[in-house]
């Protein structure tokens, strides 16, 4: 699906709107990035489990791993993978700390899950312990979707069924995959009728930039050939996207003409 979010320019209003109330008002003061709200149709109706989605962004970067602080969590025992990523010179300050689930869970309890969050910009975590963390990390990290932890492979090995696998580290795979999630946008699957994607920086990005990666997005997620990370708007159904910051009112950008609406009707008649 190729949506031109700006054909009559409403976007750019909206987006140069938002960057203004955020310098004049105190109460957005502190709001940093904009994200888009699509209000699809049908509900997406996939069941949260916590997993970020890639989103590959084609003119716009996000951020750098340079300006990054990264926390690694992998599996126990974790001297394989520190020894494996400290040795090779391009990822030997790619990660600020990396730790395994054991020693994550001795060090980090109560108040020190809260210093643990605001040390770190980025958690990302071997795919087999990723599914611990929700009850490790808690609502510190998991409310409203906070601080969610990405996945990562150690390496490009794949499972076959009933052969174990190797413990083996790849760091130039490892870090390949960092780069693309610092870099891209992402989004968390839901059941409802409403994603809320980040699309840019206030500092950063222009509206320019902020809308060609609105329509990165739009294009990924209701394309049908890039399932099952992408491809999740059911027929590309969109009813309304919106922008807005962490705080501020969302403001329209693209509706579903009327001739669209009248069809589905027509559609739910027969």
């Amino acid at each position: 699906m190729v949506l031109q979010l700006d054909s009559d320019g409403q976007a750019t209003k909206a987006l140069v709107a938002l960057k203004k109330q955020c310098k004049s008002d105190p109460k957005l003061a502190n709001d940093s990035s904009i994200h888009m709200i699509i209000n699809t149709v049908r509900p997406v109706g996939i069941t949260n489990d916590h997993v970020p989605r890639i989103i590959p962004l084609h003119y716009s970067t996000m951020g750098s791993v340079r300006d990054t602080r990264i926390l690694l969590i992998c599996k126990d025992p974790s001297t394989l993978y520190r020894d494996a990523l400290l040795k090779e010179k391009s990822t030997a300050e790619l990660f600020k700390e990396i730790i395994s689930v054991k020693k994550l869970k001795q060090r980090f309890r109560g108040k020190k899950l809260k210093e643990l969050y605001n040390e770190f910009d980025l958690v990302v975590a071997d795919y087999r312990v990723h599914h611990l963390l929700p009850n490790i990390l808690g609502a510190t990290f998991y409310h409203s979707n906070r601080k969610l932890p990405f996945v990562v492979r150690m390496s490009k090995q794949v499972k076959e069924k009933g052969q174990k696998m190797k413990e083996e580290c790849d760091p130039k795979y490892i870090k390949a995959q960092v780069k693309s999630i610092c870099k891209n946008a992402w989004f968390l699957p839901n059941k409802d009728n409403c994603l809320n994607i980040k699309i840019g920086e206030i500092d950063k990005h222009t509206e320019e930039e902020m809308i060609a990666n609105a329509e990165d997005v739009i294009n990924f997620l209701c394309d049908k050939t890039k399932k099952p990370q992408g491809g999740v708007i059911k027929d590309g159904k969109i009813a309304s996207v919106f922008v807005k910051t962490s705080n501020s009112v969302s403001l329209p950008i693209w509706k579903q003409p009327e001739q669209e609406e009248s069809d589905d009707e027509e559609e739910l008649k027969l």
